[in-house]
Parts: structure tokens; sequence; C-alpha cells
């Protein structure tokens, strides 16, 4: 075999390596831009499940001042009818 030939030889072999290690990065880079857009959605279920949770809170701080209310109301009828 001549140095030219092993030299082809030896090229064919690198870019032989180099389109396999393309391959590999296109595989782990399509992985990782599917594992982003995952996250991305649990994140935007993440944030919409807070925001009801906020909402829920703050209903339920209403409530509560409303039975606060109705229960010095109470306290106040109760004693209008002892006293």
């Amino acid at each position: 075999m001549t140095d030219l030939e092993k030299l082809i030889e030896s090229n064919a072999k690198a870019i032989q390596a180099l389109t396999s290690d393309i391959a590999e990065m296109k595989r782990d880079r399509d992985l990782m831009y599917s594992m982003m857009r995952d996250l991305t959605d649990k994140v935007s279920t993440l944030v919409s499940t807070q925001t009801q949770s906020y909402d829920l809170m703050k209903n339920l701080d209403s409530r509560q001042d409303q039975l606060a209310s109705q229960q010095q109301q109470l306290i106040e009828i109760l004693k209008k009818l002892s006293g």
C-alpha cells in the first residue's frame, strides 16, 4: 500500500468517525430539545397550578372574613337577646 493510499484510507476513517460523531451530536441535541420542551410544559403547568392556588387562598381569606363578620353579628344578636 502506497503512502497515498494510506493517507486516503486514514482520511476516509477520519471522515467516517466525524460523521458518526455528528450523528450522535444530532441525536443528543434532539433529545435535549425534547427535554427542554417537556420542562417548559411542566413549568407552564406549575405556574397555572400556582395561580389557581393563589386564587383559592384569596377566596378562602375572603370567606373567612365573611364568617368572622357573621360570627360577630351573631354574638351581638345573642347579647341583645340575653340582655
